[in-house]
């Protein structure tokens, strides 16, 4: 079935109105904003337990964002398969709720004792997992919501939006470390998952039925795919161009709670402050994004990943001190901005391309190949460091950086004018990431081209 008209999902002002202005839209982003600022609360929170609070090695907390980064290698193609079945919104509301309770052992744990590695690794792959099933049902659900004609619009704004949930998150989880300790401070998580589900309740607009077939076994749906984003030519580079970006950024950010703590001495609140800084830049690069797709998408994209290596040398060059604080959050503004603006872009190019029928597939498909060495990536950067030192790892990250850019030159990618605006019917009759949450931020690592 085809997505929804647009008007029909904006109301009696159609175009002129505005996502935002939509009831369902508007619970919608609200319940992913909210569930942002909570996440970017436990993203320097759970760190900070196990580098300070719990004295872990330079191997145990990249092990620790290796749990985090496990689950879209294990778990990404099934769920995928799965959520293109079932109805997309309980999935999201489930999947909300869940990870709610599962961060609040860690709170709950500190009343009584300290919250144990084994238990944070645990709480890491299992709210990590439920995150990845529900983004893959959210990202999939947001054609359904707005139309095909404003999903620039939406991804654009649910990405700004996700900044400035990141920037808040990211300033009061300093606060709150600060205040009242890491392990608690992660409860600000778990109210915020609890909230985000309960907006998505409230959400009333039809969702059309799945016309996946039913009678084909689970492990044929995950073949179907794989086997169409790797035939379609505008996808398939984008694709292995991301896995070497997010390989790079999972094991810059498996360090740089450490790196930034034990050897440029920053406190968690100044840690905080500087991840905010690039929910800062994200805000500015949800706002441009589409004004970007309409001039010229491909070289949007292009700069963006550019920028990338760029923006991570600062935290390799600088002392301690206020000067490198500040350089490092510029750079990680910069970053943000440009991984927002460009991953809007790319994720509404796979959304229109995909036929509805594949959404969940076809992001999850993007998923595992994009992100399924990410926990690989963090646990090399946990031994190069041991070996090596790490500063010299976080360089080695900053020049693999350089490399996606040489990959799209020449691909279809590096040819688009501007943005097509449906999907080619004859994709859905056989086969021919891209997702959303730098040096540590979660935007800049999750909006990865």
């Amino acid at each position: 079935m085809s997505a929804p008209a647009t008007t029909t999902a904006l109301g009696p002002s159609g175009l002129q109105s505005g996502v935002w202005r939509d009831p369902a839209f508007a619970r919608y982003g609200t319940a992913q904003v909210l569930s942002t600022t909570g996440g970017a609360v436990s993203v320097v929170a759970l760190p900070v337990v196990a580098a300070v609070d719990l004295h872990a090695s330079t191997f145990q907390v990249a092990l620790l964002a290796a749990c985090s980064r496990l689950p879209p290698l294990l778990l990404s193609l099934p769920a995928g398969a799965l959520i293109d079945r079932y109805p997309k919104r309980p999935v999201l509301l489930v999947c909300e709720a869940t990870a709610g309770l599962v961060l609040a052992t860690i709170p709950l744990t500190s009343l009584v004792a300290e919250p144990t590695l084994v238990q944070l690794y645990a709480v890491a792959f299992l709210v990590s997992s439920l995150q990845l099933v529900g983004s893959t049902a959210s990202i999939a659900y947001l054609p359904h919501l707005v139309g095909p004609d404003r999903l620039v619009e939406a991804n654009s704004r649910l990405g700004a939006g996700n900044s400035a949930a990141d920037l808040i998150g990211s300033n009061i989880s300093g606060l709150l470390t600060a205040a009242v300790g890491a392990a608690r401070a992660v409860g600000a998580d778990c109210l915020t998952y609890v909230a985000s589900a309960l907006l998505l309740t409230g959400i009333r607009h039809p969702e059309p039925a799945s016309a996946t077939r039913h009678d084909r076994s689970l492990r044929g749906d995950i073949r179907d795919g794989l086997t169409y984003v790797w035939r379609e030519p505008t996808l398939r580079p984008v694709i292995l161009a991301n896995t070497v970006t997010a390989s790079a950024m999972a094991a810059s950010a498996a360090l740089f709670t450490l790196y930034t703590l034990r050897h440029l001495h920053w406190t968690p609140t100044v840690l905080g402050l500087v991840f905010g800084a690039g929910g800062a830049g994200g805000i500015l690069g949800g706002l441009l994004a589409r004004r970007l797709s309409q001039r010229d998408p491909a070289r949007t994209v292009l700069t963006c990943l550019a920028l990338a290596p760029v923006c991570q040398l600062p935290v390799v060059l600088v002392t301690p001190g206020p000067a490198g604080q500040l350089l490092v959050a510029l750079a990680m503004a910069l970053q943000c901005a440009s991984a927002v603006a460009g991953g809007s872009i790319l994720r509404s190019l796979r959304q229109i391309i995909t036929p509805p029928e594949r959404q969940g597939r076809t992001q999850a498909a993007a998923t595992w190949l994009s992100f399924g060495l990410r926990p690989a990536a963090a646990l090399a950067a946990g031994a190069t460091a041991t070996l090596i030192g790490l500063r010299p790892t976080l360089a080695l990250t900053a020049l693999l950086l350089t490399i996606p850019v040489a990959m799209l030159r020449g691909t279809p990618l590096h040819r688009l004018r501007q943005l097509p605006t449906h999907a080619d019917p004859a994709a859905s009759t056989g086969p021919a990431d891209l997702s959303v949450r730098g040096t540590g931020s979660t935007q800049s690592e999750e909006n990865t081209l």
